[in-house]
């Protein structure tokens, strides 16, 4: 059937148009552009296609056109006027651009969560879609688009998780957050955990008010709830009270403390120049072949030490319960469990992404942000333990009934 000459695509007007425009430096995109125009026509003419098949329907009550409405929607090339059409009987719905619909792209909310990911503030996103795209967005209608991932969030927060995991890292990252008109701090607990494929994963994050062995006790009844049996090891700072909240929730697991986090305390009122003397006594400590061996170089440590800095091996000998464990291991897994580097490695991903912001406005924007950042920055985080096959052995050599079914 021959098109009526409305219809038609007028390429030769078109070209004129567009040449027009970029002589008076409208550019191809934005508002006004080259090409803003072309979308528009093709836009239209998939309406009068789709009305025209509506209306061809076999078997359907008799109908016919009513008009147009008019609306801006907003395109990767920037708002553009479009004029859907209409049906007497109002039946009709384009499946291009449904009644209340106005964004015909995607990549621009794609866009905003990535910026939003990496930190970019509001202003700045609405500036960044006003110079590429020729759009005003206001800070409210970003924050639209950002809260479209909220569903997202309770989908991950609430998955399946595995039975067993080989080690999960727990630490605590902290937060300003404005709430009943103060800002307070806002603690973060981070679960970082790897399966027995060796594989990394953050099984979660947890906003609490502040860091304590109570608050970490609810999350690991969430990761039991959520299906997680059984941990080898857990990885933990310093928190008083740790070890006893894993042992009632996951009686089986063996609790490491992190060894570079106690050195880090050690130091922490060590004059500069005995600190260098200090890292080397104390590395003597932890690089002993076994947990006799390295008691002994703690009790030189003692002995050098106790006139200047008695505080250090007491508390190292008032943790060693939960210091020397690893000892216990070959140096696989004795890498892979001394210390929540990873997690730590994780949290500077975060801190990457927030250190611009002074004070986060909800409990729930901070989540948002740390959320798109985690699934931005993925790369960065989930990938396999170097070396696990060699870690594997000793796992399975170590805990041969502990293995869930099937698992190689």
């Amino acid at each position: 059937m021959k098109k009526k000459k409305s219809e038609e695509f007028d390429y030769e007007t078109f070209e004129q148009e567009a040449i027009s425009k970029l002589r008076s430096g409208k550019g191809l995109t934005g508002e006004g552009g080259a090409l803003t125009g072309l979308v528009s026509r093709i836009i239209a003419a998939a309406f009068e296609g789709e009305i025209s098949e509506h209306l061809s329907q076999k078997d359907a009550p008799p109908n016919r056109r009513n008009g147009h409405t008019r609306k801006t929607v907003r395109t990767g090339l920037g708002p553009i006027e479009v004029s859907p059409p209409r049906d007497r009987n109002g039946s009709f719905e384009p499946e291009l651009l449904k009644k209340w619909e106005r964004n015909l792209a995607p990549e621009i909310e794609a866009q905003i969560l990535t910026l939003y990911s990496i930190g970019t503030s509001y202003l700045d996103i609405s500036e960044h879609m006003r110079k590429m795209y020729g759009v005003n967005y206001s800070a409210s209608f970003i924050n639209s688009v950002t809260d479209r991932v909220l569903d997202e969030i309770t989908t991950w927060k609430n998955r399946a998780l595995e039975d067993v995991y080989a080690i999960i890292y727990l630490d605590a990252i902290h937060f300003k957050v404005r709430e009943n008109r103060q800002v307070v701090t806002k603690a973060v607990y981070t679960v970082f955990g790897v399966n027995l494929e060796g594989e990394r994963d953050v099984l979660g994050l947890f906003i609490g008010q502040s860091e304590g062995a109570r608050h970490w006790g609810r999350v690991l009844e969430n990761i039991r709830s959520r299906g997680v049996k059984d941990v080898f090891f857990f990885c933990v700072d310093g928190l008083n009270g740790f070890s006893q909240v894993i042992e009632d929730i996951f009686p089986s697991s063996i609790v490491q403390r992190c060894i570079v986090h106690m050195v880090r305390t050690s130091l922490k009122h060590v004059s500069w120049k005995d600190r260098k003397q200090v890292c080397a006594n104390l590395r003597d400590v932890y690089t002993q072949d076994s947990p006799e061996a390295a008691w002994e170089s703690l009790q030189r440590f003692k002995q050098k030490w106790e006139h200047r800095y008695p505080e250090i091996a007491q508390k190292w000998e008032e943790n060693w319960a939960e210091l020397s464990p690893f000892f216990d291991w070959a140096d696989e897994i004795r890498r892979a469990i001394y210390t929540t580097n990873a997690v730590e490695a994780l949290h500077r991903c975060l801190r990457k992404t927030t250190k611009t912001k002074g004070a986060f406005v909800t409990e729930q924007a901070l989540e948002k942000q740390l959320y798109l950042t985690l699934m931005h920055n993925q790369r960065s985080w989930k990938r396999k333990v170097k070396d696990w096959s060699e870690m594997a052995r000793v796992f399975r050599r170590e805990f041969p009934d502990r293995f869930p079914t099937g698992v190689d």
